[in-house]
């Protein structure tokens, strides 16, 4: 079971590495963040885990899509000058 997630860590790396979309690089970073805190928590280490799924799969993305977003937005106004 733990070689499934190593394998599923791979996938996603890869696809995060050959991925140009914002928004599809920041999902696949949460569920890459995901599977690391399921991973910590398979080798009894819980309160790591618990802390990637909060910082990792939560906090992180948010902000980035806050950011791209924002750029967006910027992008928008400089255009419209």
């Amino acid at each position: 079971m733990i070689y499934f997630f190593h394998i599923l860590l791979i996938i996603i790396l890869l696809s995060i590495i050959f991925n140009d979309n914002n928004l599809y690089l920041i999902l696949c970073s949460s569920i890459f963040s995901l599977i690391c805190a399921i991973l910590y928590y398979i080798y009894n280490a819980p309160d790591v885990a618990l802390a990637e799924a909060a910082i990792g799969s939560a906090i992180i993305p948010v902000i980035y899509i806050i950011a791209i977003s924002k750029h967006y937005k910027r992008g928008e106004k400089r255009d419209g000058i």
